[in-house]
């Protein structure tokens, strides 16, 4: 009985696609278009309770019409993201470093 060999390029290739097809269907759908449509009716309810207030001769105060985000990004996931890219902007950078290093002793001789 044979084992399979773990194929990393195919791996690679699935997740690739399934993002994409992910992508694709959201845009498809208009899930994006919704959210932006949303935000905007949300903003002009605020402009129009806004401008009501000042009619009505109320006091004015902008902060209750802004509408506040409360969403944290803080989470394991992004958490580890941040950090590999940390990684690998320092690797590129010392090896970008290394090669102009070794570049520029041609150039001095």
């Amino acid at each position: 009985m044979k084992k399979k060999k773990f194929n990393l390029f195919k791996t690679i290739l699935y997740i690739l696609i399934f993002i994409y097809l992910t992508i694709f269907i959201s845009a498809n759908t208009g899930y994006y278009e919704y959210k932006n449509h949303k935000k905007t009716v949300l903003t002009e309810e605020q402009i129009r309770k806004f401008e009501l207030d000042i009619q009505n001769g109320e006091y004015v105060d902008i902060n209750e019409y802004l509408i506040k985000n409360d969403y944290t990004y803080k989470n394991k996931v992004s958490m580890f993201t941040i950090k590999l890219s940390d990684k690998i902007s320092n690797i590129v950078s010392s090896g970008v470093k290394a090669t102009f290093k070794w570049i520029s002793k041609f150039v001095d001789e």
